[in-house]
């Protein structure tokens, strides 16, 4: 009877034991990140199991995760982490898994490189070179690219400069995490934004010739019939293209090569009016002035984002030209694949509007 009560005794003291072994283990995996307030480096030491260190080092500031044990990659689902490859020593992640898991598009371009980005590649790299087109500058990153396959990797040491503005990550042990973005706005949202309109003020300038009128007020007039002139052409113009298929990061449009992008798409409708564009939408989106939804005129270039769980809405994703009464024409893989017409005064588009640019 004493044995059995000895026994009975040792084994709760080794379970107790065991207990107080893992009882240390303390995931604290840091703040995840905030998308909607990005580009700040914060390395964070986390100890895991009873003494283990582990550095995860995160990409992005802090917003509240659900409990301080669940680490960015158990919050989000399989599909939302990368793995980490070494190579040569390296670090890296294969560049076509990071743009999927956040939301971007990717995929090798006809002039050798791979582009990312969202409906016009907004990134372009070249295997085994270190310097990365973005946008209109260029990034040099800390190791060069390499191609293993199909595949092109970049170094993990390299995505603060290359992502840190479009969403929020960390990088653990053996993968790169990617963090939802908690600033989304509600869909509902988009029913109080005001509809798109044409401007209001625009002259009347009715069937009178503009050469029979010699007011100050009278050669305005005729600047605007003029201008109003160009501005049917442009539109019309794009008309001839509708239809065309959608090709991320399409090549210049040609004889040989029918396809668009939403930024090459434009790039050809103002060239063709002697207004030359920059390649990309978020460089289109610099020039010009900015006008207000209510006051748009026909050639205006309307401005996106493109909504994703793990991305910015800040950025501009998708660009198109204003059609006239509340719609646009656009080159575009949704609702349909091609060039098409679009009704913009939806939920979807009132949402994801930034802003409309006039060049003319």
């Amino acid at each position: 009877m004493d044995t059995r009560k000895l026994l009975t005794v040792a084994l709760g003291v080794m379970l107790l034991s065991g207990c107080a072994a893992n009882s240390g283990g303390t995931s604290n995996a840091g703040n995840a990140g905030d998308t909607g307030n990005i580009g700040n480096t914060d390395i964070t030491g986390n100890t895991n199991n009873a003494g283990g260190t582990s550095n995860t080092r995160s990409y992005s500031s802090t917003v509240k995760i659900r409990t301080n044990e669940e680490s960015p990659a158990l919050l989000t689902d399989g599909r939302s982490s990368v793995p980490i490859k070494t190579i040569q020593n390296t670090p890296y992640v294969a560049l076509d898994e990071l743009a999927n898991v956040a939301g971007l598009r990717g995929k090798w371009l006809p002039d050798g490189s791979f582009g990312v980005g969202d409906t016009d590649p907004a990134m372009m790299f070249r295997s085994g070179e270190s310097q990365v087109d973005v946008e209109d500058r260029r990034v040099r990153l800390p190791a060069p690219t390499v191609s293993e396959g199909n595949r092109l990797y970049v170094p993990v040491a390299g995505l603060q400069q290359l992502f840190g503005d479009e969403a929020g990550f960390n990088v653990e042990a053996d993968r790169v995490a990617f963090v939802p973005n908690p600033t989304m706005e509600d869909t509902e949202s988009a029913a109080n934004e005001p509809d798109f309109q044409d401007d209001p003020s625009e002259w009347d300038t009715g069937s009178e010739s503009p050469m029979s009128i010699n007011s100050t007020d009278g050669r305005l007039r005729a600047l605007a019939v003029r201008s109003n002139s160009d501005r049917n052409k442009l539109v019309n113009y794009a008309d001839n293209y509708m239809g065309v298929k959608y090709d991320f990061g399409a090549a210049p449009y040609s004889a040989r090569n029918k396809r668009f992008d939403c930024s090459t798409f434009v790039q050809k409708v103002y060239g063709n009016f002697g207004h030359k564009m920059p390649r990309l939408a978020r460089t289109q989106a610099k020039r010009g002035k900015t006008v207000a939804r209510n006051k748009l005129k026909k050639g205006d270039l309307l401005f996106f984002y493109v909504p994703g769980r793990f991305k910015t809405n800040k950025t501009v994703g998708h660009v198109a030209i204003y059609y006239g009464n509340g719609k646009m024409i656009h080159a575009s893989p949704k609702p349909k694949n091609g060039v098409q017409l679009t009704n913009i005064n939806k939920p979807y588009w009132k949402k994801t509007f930034l802003y409309a640019k006039r060049n003319f």
